[in-house]
């Protein structure tokens, strides 16, 4: 009976990876053996070059060298199915070589390297994956390498060598898992959650990768220990993981972090995300059984010990405002979750304020500010919910539709809206794939980037981070524009200007303010704008209300104008232009 409940847990283990094969190893193994095996293939054409097929044999290695290089550099951000074609392209480009080295010393040598296919795909895949890419490899060598002059006695030992080595790598491969695995739930047990959790952090830093994290623990679990005994609570302990393991995607890691306490590792997801889930992963519980869930976002700069702890405060929350909920850390009204559900609903409304060149008052563009039509609230104004779409991570999600529904009625509007401009999150510019959003919006709606301008706020001079100001430069080689926003606002380090790909200064509204009937002239003003002439980038004067502020910003230089004076934001349609 045991023997039968083994094969049991090795059939339904055959669909999962082994805990070692993260992305990143996946990708430095592939990487190095296809370096390595290419390597000794190119070594073996130029030591002793074959009288036939030279130029084919030594491409074959080449390819096999870039390949790896490729691997190596951008493995990490492959998808997993592209290892598997990687393994099946490294047996071909193994096979090609003995086909064309038929007769010569070459085939001989070059058989060695279809152990590298072994290794990468027992070490790496689930058990049906490696039985797969084994059988490939069998059957080449069984009906290729005879062909090709090696004895069949050879060919025999050699297949004895390749099925020895993939069932003890498989074997130790997954032994390792057991060191990880909780026995009683056989989740993912406290070791196994700190690695995982380790790497995904460590994929955060490199791709800007969104992460949350859930902590989860059951109410009362102590008392049904000590009313029931210990084995009820152990069948409690199993009911819940078979239940999670039911209702969580397949990219979510769960695991069992101590006692009755469960950890959740949610990459790529938003904060309301993650609250989404922790609520269907207590709902999913039997009606009799409670669980308490705190969520936290990880935020760069943190470790994986301030992301717990910052799950573990919100899970304290969930317990002390009655247990039975999910508490959200920095989100407690759930507004992330509230504004992700209302962007899915088409809750979300853009209103345009024009913007028009102070010297004849044309209208040149339109600045695209997102209002948020909510059921019950009304028309709720962007200073109540995108500071807390800012500290949530929901600004992504925010982003995302206001870049979108900006260029779309910039597309369908022709030359109506003959530019438009956006505000983007410097949250928004950490992510690698931001300018990719970019482009492919552009290109949805056939709108060249000179008719799209990012503003981004004062504070990027805070950052410092490269990966926000090489976003930045790969957006503007798009053709669009860049402003800093409300500049003067802060505490702005004018170091950064010549280091920016800026277009566009967008003078604080404060500034504008100050100019009043009989008040002494701007030198602040005239001194920005004198800069701004000699960085070359255009000036917008906002929050501009009177007509003795706009004439005295045109007699300073300044080039555009947005405020009241000129328009209030309002909708668009396409038949009517917004307009000053």
């Amino acid at each position: 009976m045991s023997l039968v409940r083994a094969l049991w847990r090795q059939l339904a283990a055959s669909k999962q990876h082994p805990a070692v094969a993260t992305i990143p190893v996946v990708a430095f193994t592939t990487g190095a053996m296809y370096l390595l095996g290419s390597a000794c293939g190119l070594l073996l054409v130029v030591v002793d070059p074959p009288g036939t097929h030279l130029l084919w044999l030594t491409l074959a290695p080449v390819f096999g060298l870039a390949a790896g290089a490729v691997t190596l550099r951008f493995g990490r951000r492959f998808p997993r199915w592209m290892f598997h074609v990687c393994v099946v392209g490294g047996n071909a480009l193994t096979t090609a070589e003995i086909v064309l080295g038929r007769g010569t010393p070459v085939a001989g040598a070059t058989m060695a390297i279809y152990l590298f296919v072994v290794l990468d795909a027992a070490f790496f895949f689930p058990l049906l994956g490696v039985a797969l890419h084994m059988a490939h490899v069998l059957l080449v060598t069984t009906f290729v390498l005879p062909h090709v002059g090696i004895p069949w006695q050879t060919v025999v030992t050699f297949n004895g060598v390749c099925i020895g080595v993939a069932l003890v790598v498989a074997s130790i491969s997954r032994a390792a898992d057991a060191a990880e695995e909780d026995p009683l739930t056989h989740l993912a047990n406290r070791r196994g959650l700190d690695r995982r959790l380790r790497e995904a952090l460590d994929r955060a830093r490199t791709d800007g990768m969104r992460l949350s994290l859930v902590l989860l623990d059951l109410d009362g679990f102590k008392e049904i220990n000590d009313r029931h005994g210990h084995q009820r609570g152990d069948e409690l302990l199993k009911m819940c993981a078979q239940r999670w393991r039911s209702v969580a995607p397949k990219h979510v890691v769960i695991g069992r972090y101590g006692g009755d306490e469960f950890a959740i590792v949610v990459p790529g997801g938003t904060l309301g995300s993650a609250a989404d889930l922790a609520d269907a992963l207590r709902e999913v519980l039997a009606p009799d059984v409670a669980a308490s869930a705190g969520v936290a976002a990880w935020e760069p700069g943190d470790s994986a010990s301030m992301l717990l702890s910052r799950a573990d405060v919100a899970l304290y929350d969930a317990k002390a405002a009655g247990r039975n909920q999910t508490a959200v850390y920095g989100d407690p009204g759930r507004a992330s979750s509230e504004l992700e559900t209302a962007i899915r609903r088409g809750e979300l409304v853009l209103h345009y304020q024009p913007l028009v060149r102070l010297t004849d008052r044309a209208v040149v563009g339109v600045e695209a500010l997102v209002r948020w039509a909510h059921p019950s609230r009304g028309l709720v104004p962007p200073l109540e919910f995108v500071p807390q779409a800012e500290r949530t991570g929901a600004i992504r999600s925010l982003g995302a539709w206001t870049l979108d529904e900006a260029c779309r009625a910039a597309g369908e509007s022709d030359q109506q809206l003959a530019s438009v401009s956006v505000n983007v999150s410097v949250r928004e510019l950490r992510d690698p794939d931001y300018v990719g959003t970019v482009r492919e919006t552009l290109a949805r709606y056939g709108l060249p980037g000179s008719r799209l301008m990012l503003e981004v706020t004062e504070g990027i001079y805070d950052e410092g981070d490269p990966q926000v100001v090489r976003t930045l430069h790969e957006v503007r080689a798009l053709g669009v524009r860049i402003a800093i926003d409300d500049f003067g606002s802060g505490y702005s380090s004018l170091r950064w200007l010549d280091r920016l790909p800026l277009d566009v200064l967008k003078i604080d509204g404060t500034f504008i303010d100050s100019i009043q009937e009989g008040s002494p002239e701007a030198p602040i003003l005239e001194a920005i704008v004198a800069m701004a002439r000699s960085l070359g980038v255009d000036v917008i004067a906002e929050r501009v209300e009177t007509e003795h502020q706009a004439r005295v910003l045109a007699g300073l230089g300044c080039d555009l104008g947005q405020g009241f004076l000129f328009g209030r934001p309002e909708p668009f349609t396409v038949d009517q232009p917004v307009a000053g």
